[in-house]
C-alpha cells in the first residue's frame, strides 16, 4: 500500500521551496496549479502538526483560497471516486469551507485586526472546540484522503513538475 502522505509531501514540498526560496513567498510567481500545490501542502503540513487555526493564522487568506480553488479543482475533475475511500473531496472542502465561514471570516472586516495572527486573540472557547473537531476529522479521515488525491492528481494525472 503506499503512503500517500509521504508521497504527496515529498513531492508538493518542492513547490513550496519555489515559492518561499526562489520567490521570497510571492504566490504571483507561480501558476494557478503551482499556487494550489504550495498551498495544499502547507494546508496539509499545518493540519497534521497543529491545525487549522495554525494553517489560517500562518498563511491567510490567499493561501487558504489557493488550497480551496486546488480542492474544487480536483472535485471537478472527478477525482473523488474512489470505492476505496469512504469520504471524498466534497467532504474535506465542506470541512474547511465551514471552519473558515464560521470561524474566520467574521473577522473579515473587524478593526481589531491588523495580521491574521490578531485573530488568534479573539477566538472563543467554541471557537477552539470547533477547531479540535476540524482537526480529528482531517487526521483521522480526510487528510490521507486529501493527501492521496492531491499526489495523483497533480503528480500522476497532470504531471506537473516543479
Amino acid at each position: 500500500m503506499q503512503d500517500y502522505d509521504e508521497l504527496w509531501d515529498q513531492y508538493a514540498s518542492q513547490f513550496n521551496d519555489k515559492l518561499e526560496t526562489a520567490n521570497d513567498g510571492d504566490w504571483s510567481q507561480l501558476d494557478e496549479e503551482e499556487q494550489e500545490i504550495a498551498a495544499l501542502w502547507k494546508l496539509a503540513a499545518d493540519m497534521y502538526s497543529g491545525g487549522f487555526e495554525d494553517f489560517f493564522l500562518g498563511w491567510g487568506y490567499d493561501c487558504y483560497s489557493y488550497a480551496m480553488r486546488g480542492i474544487q479543482r480536483m472535485i471537478d475533475a472527478n477525482m473523488e471516486e474512489d470505492e476505496e475511500d469512504e469520504s471524498d473531496l466534497t467532504d474535506v472542502y465542506t470541512l474547511f469551507d465551514d471552519a473558515y465561514t464560521e470561524i474566520f471570516s467574521p473577522f473579515e472586516n473587524d478593526d481589531r485586526i491588523k495580521s491574521y495572527e490578531d485573530i488568534g486573540k479573539y477566538l472563543t472557547p467554541t471557537d477552539e472546540d470547533t477547531l479540535e473537531e476540524v482537526f480529528a476529522e482531517f487526521d483521522e479521515d480526510l487528510g490521507p484522503l486529501l493527501c492521496k488525491k492531491a499526489y495523483k492528481f497533480y503528480c500522476e494525472n497532470l504531471n506537473k513538475k516543479p
